[in-house]
This record gives structure tokens, C-alpha cells and sequence, in this order.
């Protein structure tokens, strides 16, 4: 099972929605305030601003009294607070769509590696499949002993010891899940310079 990729379209309507949630917590911004509180960079957010000012979504005027000649006050209009509630629900029917079908993979994984005899798993990668996974494995069987991520700090992650690679010679545990969502090229890497044997490791796929 693979993540889909967000089209063209759908990333143009994500940005739009984090502009217009952002202009709907303060409407007196510059676009380099759009920007950090979106994430998205000036060009995107100018992007998106034209394209709320065509459709009626969004009417600006220059902030004559404030000295910064780039601020604007930007509101959202009757058809942007209705466009971005339909944004909105549109976004969160997805996530839960996809998060039902990862939910789904992930018990089938389970019941497999605990049909194989896997009884302490270490997940590979702190992601939103490890959280399922975690939460997935209370009463059957399996408990997650150890999430391998170099990229995180902390000694935890949703209640599980947070260890390095280094540390997983230390840790007693019969099976691995792959469970980053990014940067697998180099999960592959580090799974090669760790000699594990590919009969411990499953994927999901």
C-alpha cells in the first residue's frame, strides 16, 4: 500500500485552506506573515491570494493607518467562510478515508507477524502509522518495545522508548515493521549497514 500523491489540484486547494483558515484567525497581515504562519512560501501564498480575490472568496484593501506599507486587511467574504467550510470537510472525509484504509493494512500486518511468532515488534520510523500501530497492538499479543528513529529527540514517542540504531543491539525483540512514511531510499540504507535479516523485517507495501 502506497501513500497517494496529492494532484496539482489538491495541493492548490490545501494551500488555499490554510490561507484562508489563517486570515480567518487575523485578518491584518502581510503576505511574509501568511507565509510563516502557513508554510507555504511568498509565491505560493501570493498565488493563492489572487486566486481568492478572483473567485470572490477573499476582498483586501490597503491598512492605511499601519506604517508598513505592505499590510493589508484581507477578509474573507460570505462565499470564502462557505468555500473554506467546504474545504474543510472535503479535507478531513479524506484523511479519515485513508486513515481507515491504513488502519485496515496495518491489522493485516499484525495478524501476520504475530501468526509468524512475532511478539516484541520495533517500528522503524516515528510517523502517524506508528501512533496506529501502537494503539492497534493493545490485547493482541504484541507489544512495540522500541521506535528506531534518528530524527527525533526525546525518550519517548506515544509512550515507547525512542532509541537510535546504535541501541538496537541492546534491545531484545523478534521483529521489525517499516513504518516511515518518508525518505525510504534511506531507511533501506540504514537497514543494509545494520546487517538485519530480511525474515525480522516487514513492510508495508
Amino acid at each position: 500500500m502506497r501513500i497517494p500523491k496529492q494532484d496539482a489540484a489538491t495541493r492548490e486547494d490545501l494551500g488555499m485552506l490554510a490561507v484562508m483558515e489563517a486570515l480567518a484567525d487575523k485578518e491584518e497581515v502581510t503576505q511574509r506573515e501568511l507565509s510563516r504562519q502557513t508554510g507555504l512560501n511568498l509565491k505560493k501564498v501570493n498565488f493563492c491570494l489572487h486566486k481568492l480575490l478572483e473567485k470572490g472568496h477573499v476582498k483586501f484593501q490597503r491598512a492605511l493607518t499601519n506604517p508598513d506599507k505592505r499590510s493589508y486587511l484581507y477578509i474573507l467574504t460570505p462565499s470564502g467562510m462557505r468555500e473554506k467550510s467546504r474545504l474543510t470537510y472535503r479535507f478531513l472525509k479524506l484523511t479519515m478515508g485513508y486513515y481507515n484504509r491504513v488502519e485496515e493494512k496495518l491489522e493485516d500486518y499484525l495478524s501476520e507477524m504475530g501468526h509468524a511468532g512475532v511478539e516484541r515488534l520495533v517500528l522503524f520510523g516515528a510517523s502517524d502509522a506508528a501512533r496506529i500501530v501502537i494503539d492497534l497492538v493493545k490485547g493482541n499479543g504484541i507489544s512495540v518495545v522500541a521506535v528506531l528513529d534518528e530524527q527525533c529527540d526525546g525518550a519517548e514517542f506515544n509512550g515507547v522508548p525512542l532509541i537510535a540504531p546504535k541501541e538496537l543491539t541492546e534491545l531484545e525483540w523478534d521483529g521489525m515493521l517499516i513504518t516511515a512514511l518518508d525518505d525510504l531510499d534511506v531507511v533501506d540504507h540504514r537497514l543494509r549497514e545494520m546487517h538485519l535479516p530480511e525474515t525480522k523485517v516487514w513492510r508495508v507495501s
